[in-house]
């Protein structure tokens, strides 16, 4: 698999895309001031405790509070003990935490909406081989590693190169890298948190203590590896920084010198329009409608124009064994989190069913995102949950519709005009008058003079063009007071 990186920078924003064999795959974005949260660390301040919900309000500095959940504190072994911190953990919150009570804690969840950022006082620091876990003596490697003779020699290494008291989760990364390579990224990992903890004890909550690294950097640091052939950049800071970072394969770092916008040169802004589509078409003629609900996310797969050449059920395993690499393409880009459900078109034969669901977690392991393939329920779909750390893209890019309110659907001019004349009964009934006036967009008034007028009442119907076909506005007056333009509803009978 090739894989290129392309950042663009500018003034307002910087745009950072994955490609993987020429399709886009991940898209970030940051703009000053407006730096992702995720892995911040802070010295924060219990607000509230909440026995009811287990959890707390921590004040980190934020707009808004930060949320920690009672299986998000950590407690210390070498202070009570791993018996006694069972017996913490499953004990109120009000044993481990007070109002006014100052805790160091991470940003593990971006805010979104009316909520604040999701926090936790176990602290990961993130480095190019490993990751260091302050205060847990642990020893990992990444699952993505699968062959035993290098986990077993990676175990080894950490076990060596892990600082005391604290754990070490070797990357996918390191799977080719030097040892010394990943010595030295422990040890700057260790140096590092011995700079937090020195901040954090001298710092008064609320209070910023460690910032994650910007996009450029984690670019380096997350998505770095031999399938990457090429990073291009359009500014010429970066591409000294990206060279630097790169170290041995400085030579894949390309500095984009045309007058076009890096992301327009290379096609890349008409790709990323189509990141937020309903309606995903596949190569086979087949199609994916993606819909994002509270809950979660649910996507239906349609055959299309794929007709097939050989069988019904040939030409349905072929729709969903390429519709299962869209969905998970899909997923990472959108940065789709939390429950995912996939409508898949039905199988009869268990071994497609099972070949699919093969197919499925093999595209999935492509995805850095922890991923958790639960399988197929008894109605056929397809349940699978993605751990959610940021705001999903279309909650960035786009905005609820004013008219619908995210439904999707507004009132047709018929049932508008129906809903008017019931709310014109409604004021009729409580008020005299000489006349009444409904004032509608085009197409509504349209419709109301198709319909008979409330028996007893004289309506008139006035079209206001520009007006959206939203509801009539009602109005008493009398004869004298009318628009020119204004028309009298008249009965079946009158329009015969």
């Amino acid at each position: 698999m090739q894989k290129k990186i392309y950042i663009e920078t500018e003034d307002i924003r910087t745009r950072l895309a994955l490609l993987e064999d020429g399709e886009v795959v991940e898209y970030y974005q940051e703009r000053p001031g407006r730096a992702k949260l995720a892995g911040n660390i802070y010295v924060g301040r219990v607000e509230n405790v909440l026995p009811g919900m287990q959890a707390a309000f921590v004040d980190v500095g934020l707009d808004k509070n930060a949320f920690l959940h009672l299986g998000d504190i950590q407690v210390s072994r070498s202070e009570f003990g791993e018996e006694l911190e069972k017996r913490l953990s499953a004990a109120s919150i009000r044993k481990l935490l007070r109002r006014g009570q100052q805790i160091v804690v991470q940003v593990v969840k971006e805010p979104g909406g009316a909520k604040g950022p999701r926090v936790s006082s176990h602290i990961t620091l993130p480095g190019r081989y490993a990751v260091l876990l302050p205060g847990v003596e642990y020893v990992g490697v990444s699952r993505k590693i699968e062959d035993e003779g290098a986990r077993e020699r990676l175990r080894t290494l950490a076990e060596e190169c892990r600082p005391a008291g604290m754990g070490l989760i070797v990357r996918t990364a390191a799977k080719y890298a030097p040892e010394e390579a990943i010595r030295e990224d422990a040890a700057q990992l260790a140096e590092a948190w011995e700079k937090i903890s020195v901040r954090a004890q001298h710092s008064t909550a609320p209070a910023l203590i460690h910032q994650d690294e910007d996009l450029v950097r984690r670019a380096v640091r997350d998505m770095l590896s031999p399938e990457v052939s090429e990073i291009w950049v359009n500014n010429q800071a970066q591409y000294e920084q990206l060279r630097a970072l790169c170290e041995d394969r400085a030579d894949i770092v390309r500095m984009h010198e045309n007058p076009t916008p890096l992301f327009a040169f290379f096609g890349l802004d008409s790709k990323l329009e189509k990141a937020c589509a309903r309606r995903v078409w596949l190569k086979c003629g087949g199609y994916l409608v993606i819909d994002h609900t509270e809950a979660l996310t649910v996507i239906d797969v349609n055959t299309g124009k794929f007709v097939g050449a050989q069988s019904l059920d040939d030409t349905v395993l072929r729709t969903n064994c390429e519709a299962a690499g869209e969905i998970v393409r899909q997923l990472r880009l959108r940065d789709v989190g939390g429950i995912v459900i996939v409508d898949f078109i039905d199988m009869a034969r268990k071994e497609d069913q099972q070949r699919l669901l093969g197919c499925l977690r093999e595209e999935l392991k492509k995805d850095r995102t922890k991923t958790n393939l639960v399988g197929l329920t008894e109605l056929g779909l397809v349940e699978l949950t993605r751990k959610k750390l940021r705001q999903p893209l279309y909650t960035l890019t786009r905005r609820t519709c004013p008219r619908c309110q995210g439904l999707g659907t507004i009132p047709s001019e018929e049932e508008l005009a129906l809903s008017a004349l019931h709310q014109l009964r409604v004021k009729a009934a409580h008020l005299n008058a000489g006349c009444w006036l409904m004032t509608a967009s085009q197409s509504v008034a349209g419709q109301l003079l198709l319909l008979d007028p409330p028996e007893g009442l004289t309506v008139y119907v006035c079209a206001q063009s520009g007006r959206l076909d939203e509801n009539a506005q009602i109005d008493a007056m009398e004869p004298e007071q009318l628009p020119a333009k204004a028309k009298r509803m008249t009965t079946s009978k009158e329009k015969e």
